[in-house]
């Protein structure tokens, strides 16, 4: 038996992994690049799922299951069969989409909490501040393209 493991991430990714009898200080380890997928072959079935098991606990998951987990960002496996590359490919756009979203909130929620803070802040000493915004730029942006938020804006209301 054979398990694929697909990397649908923007990161190269180190798999380490101890089939039964390896000791624990000497782990087997492999490189699965940004994209791309390797396998392990000569596996049993219980090689398979002690490898499996080993990774559950960090989000390691089928394709179907990571397709159904709106914030799955990790490593899938299949078991005899290779990850198909349109899965993997569709995988990294997908965990790209997941990523902006995330941090749209993730700035958004900083923005609230410095101006809520803000305005906490000055209360009571001559400020009338009913509220606040904050805007976030992208300075310095080396990628190719611009950054999608180089310019946002959030408000946040005082009590």
């Amino acid at each position: 038996m054979e398990l694929f493991i697909g990397n649908p991430t923007q990161q190269t990714h180190i798999f380490t992994y101890r089939r039964f009898g390896q000791k624990v200080s000497e782990p087997s380890r492999v490189a699965i690049p940004a994209g791309a997928q390797i396998s392990i072959p000569d596996l049993d079935a219980d090689d398979i799922r002690d490898i499996i098991d080993q990774h559950r606990a960090f989000g390691f998951c089928t394709l179907k299951e990571a397709q159904h987990n709106p914030a799955y960002r990790g490593l899938i496996y299949s078991e005899d069969c290779a990850v198909k590359f349109h899965d993997l490919a569709n995988g990294v756009q997908d965990n790209h989409e997941k990523l902006k979203k995330e941090g749209a909130k993730t700035r958004k929620k900083a923005a609230e909490t410095i101006a809520g803070r803000t305005m906490a802040t000055t209360k009571g000493k001559r400020n009338k501040t009913q509220s606040l915004e904050v805007s976030l730029s992208a300075d310095g942006d080396h990628d190719a393209a611009p950054s999608s938020f180089s310019q946002e804006t959030y408000a946040a209301a005082g009590d």
